[in-house]
Formats: C-alpha cells, sequence, structure tokens
C-alpha cells in the first residue's frame, strides 16, 4: 500500500503560531490531505477532508491534529492523472473510478477560471442524478468543502481559499468519478407521508454480504421491480429544506431502529441529506427539488438495501444525553462516521429540537465507540 507523505508531528506542532484559529487549523488539515487519495484498502471512502471540517463545527479545533496524525496512516497517496478531460469529453469519463484524478485537475482548472459558487452550481445540476456515488460521500465530501469556503468568505478568509478550493475539487471529482444511478427515476409524486413511504419499501433478499455499500445498492436493487414505484410513491415536500429535515429526523429514527446490526451503512441516510442541507442556500433555487428526491432515493435504498439482515428495536426513551456530552463521546471514539453523524445531528437539533437526533448521536457513539 502506498502511503502518503507527512511531516513530523511534533515538527508541524512546534511550528503552530499560537495566533492560529480553528479556520487554519482546516485549512493546515486539508494541505496535509491533498496528498491522499479519495479511497484506501480497496473502496474505503477518505474521511479525512469531512471529519476535519466536522470536528471544528463541533468546536474541537485542539482535537484535530492528534486526530488527523493517526487517521492519515491509513491512507494511500493520491492517484496520478493519465487522460485529460476536457468540456467534450467529460460524459465518456463520468463514473469510471480510475479516472478521478483526470477529473480532479479538469475542475481545477474551471475553479482557477470562474467563481467556486458558479462551478459549483454548475456540476451539482449534473451530479445529483448520481447521488449514490461513493455511498454518499460523493455529495458529503462536496457540501463540506463548500460549506468551508462559504464559512470562509463570511469571516473574511476569501484571499485564503486555496486549500479549500482544491478540496471541493478533489469533492466533485470523486462524485464524478463514483457517479452512480439508481433503478427508476428519481422524482416524487406520490401521496405518502415519509413514514408511510418508508414503511412501503421493498426490502432485498438476504443475507447481506460483506462488501461496499455501492456493491450492494448495484446488485440488489436491479432486480427489485418495485423500488422505483416506491420511490415515487413519496409526497413531494412543500418546502425543501424543511423536507430534507424531515428526512435526516426520519431516518436517525430508521438508524435507531435498525442500525445496530449495519450502523455505518443506515447512518449515511442521515448524513446525505443534512451535508445537502447545508449548503442548499449557495445553490440555484431550480436544484432544490432535484437534490430532495435524489436524496430520497438513496435514503430509501439504503433502507431496502440493509433492512433485511437487521434487528428491530424500540426507540430509545427517556432524556438523551446533551450536546457537550455527545461532542466528547463522539470525538473521544476517534471514529470518523461517528463525529460526522453526531455533528449533523446536532446541527439539525440545533435549530429543531427533537430528542431523535441527540438519542441517534448516542447511539452512533455506542456502536462505533
Amino acid at each position: 500500500m502506498r502511503q502518503p507523505t507527512s511531516d513530523s508531528g511534533r515538527d508541524r506542532h512546534a511550528d503552530r503560531d499560537p495566533a492560529d484559529g480553528p479556520e487554519d487549523v482546516l485549512d493546515e488539515s486539508l494541505a496535509r490531505l491533498g496528498a491522499t487519495g479519495p479511497e484506501f484498502r480497496g473502496g474505503l471512502a477518505n474521511h479525512g477532508p469531512m471529519a476535519t471540517e466536522a470536528m471544528l463545527r463541533l468546536g474541537r479545533a485542539d482535537n484535530v491534529e492528534p486526530w488527523l496524525d493517526r487517521y492519515i496512516r491509513r491512507l494511500e497517496a493520491a492517484p496520478r492523472a493519465a487522460d485529460r478531460i476536457d468540456d467534450q469529453t467529460w460524459p465518456e469519463a463520468l463514473g469510471i473510478t480510475g479516472r478521478v484524478a483526470d477529473w480532479e485537475l479538469y475542475l481545477r482548472d474551471q475553479l482557477a477560471e470562474g467563481s467556486w459558487r458558479d462551478v459549483l452550481a454548475r456540476w451539482w445540476r449534473i451530479l445529483v442524478p448520481g447521488v449514490a456515488a461513493a455511498a454518499t460521500h460523493g455529495v458529503i465530501r462536496t457540501s463540506h468543502a463548500a460549506r468551508s469556503l462559504a464559512i470562509a468568505e463570511a469571516v473574511g478568509r476569501s484571499a485564503q481559499t486555496g486549500e479549500r478550493t482544491a478540496e471541493l475539487a478533489r469533492g466533485l471529482a470523486y462524485w464524478a468519478a463514483s457517479y452512480l444511478e439508481l433503478p427508476g427515476p428519481a422524482r416524487t409524486g406520490g401521496h405518502l407521508e415519509l413514514r408511510d413511504a418508508v414503511a412501503d419499501l421493498p426490502v432485498a433478499a438476504g443475507p447481506v454480504q460483506p462488501g461496499l455499500i455501492t456493491t450492494r445498492l448495484r446488485t440488489c436493487l436491479g432486480g427489485e421491480p418495485r423500488f422505483p414505484a416506491a420511490v415515487s410513491a413519496l409526497r413531494p415536500p412543500g418546502d425543501v429544506s424543511a423536507g430534507l429535515r424531515d428526512l435526516a429526523s426520519e431516518f436517525a429514527r430508521v438508524f435507531l431502529v435498525y442500525g445496530r446490526t449495519q450502523p455505518i451503512d443506515f447512518l449515511h441516510a442521515v448524513t446525505a441529506p443534512v451535508a445537502a442541507r447545508s449548503v442548499l442556500g449557495l445553490l440555484p433555487a431550480e436544484l432544490a427539488r432535484p437534490s430532495y428526491d435524489a436524496l430520497w432515493q438513496v435514503c430509501a435504498a439504503l433502507y431496502s438495501a440493509y433492512a433485511v439482515d437487521a434487528v428491530q428495536e424500540s426507540e430509545p426513551i427517556g432524556e438523551p444525553p446533551g450536546p457537550d456530552v455527545l461532542i466528547d463521546r463522539a470525538v473521544g471514539t476517534g471514529d470518523e462516521h461517528t463525529i460526522k453523524l453526531t455533528e449533523a445531528c446536532l446541527r439539525l437539533h440545533a435549530e429543531s429540537p427533537d430528542p431523535v437526533f441527540l438519542h441517534a448521536a448516542a447511539r452512533g457513539s455506542e456502536l462505533l465507540g
């Protein structure tokens, strides 16, 4: 396994300017992670950029470098570009994982020539039908990168966004190279409320074999004729932002009821809609509804693919732990999925104090810690 090169942790920490703040920690972390590839160990997603940004939003900048010192040892070096992509040839490179480095160079060129918001909007429109890419890590990584750029601009760091712009190129490149459409149109148009639509989803045959989520989605949904109609049966959202919050809330409940057997598989149905919702305001309004429909489709797919082996539990009762306790637990686990799940749940809980979000974050630390 090729390992990315990194500098000495001791020297790096000694050289830190005491005046550096959390946003500096993010930029330095992205610089270190720039030498790493989007996947390792045969298809596992590199969560470094996403978990780093999530930790900072949880107020734990001091924990980032020690965590990254450990995590980066798992990763592999970034692949090298082989064949240039241009405005005429990009469609033939869509969904070709071996061309992720070619995609990154192509998108870096576009970001160098125009506004990152314009590039994000253009490619979000193209890529959102394939939101299942890399088990939703393409859209999640892209959303974390775009969010970090918007925050930099908001705090007056527009001139210091080189690492974040490069990370946006990597996130979009990963999404494009892993692009994956699911069976049937991603379009809601029925009359079912969300909980009823989830209950009516078909469950694929089991048992669930070990392997990548995308492999399971490809193999089990292609032969399930009921899936497209079940996706379309959901009532369209009146407001997309509220709809994505409700989607995350419902699948946080699903995670609590079904997630003990397959926690990582189910939790992406929470983190993906929350990540996309966090950048909804950066996108043209006409992209809101297609984004919702595509995210509902992939969340439904995760349920259909993995509920077969899940042991159902009752929803938790009683008072959940508070945000500070949950942050301590998540960061203490060192688990990248738990950190991202906790940040996503607390983000929604801050505006909609539904205890399901706190219970889901607590369950994530319990199962993955």
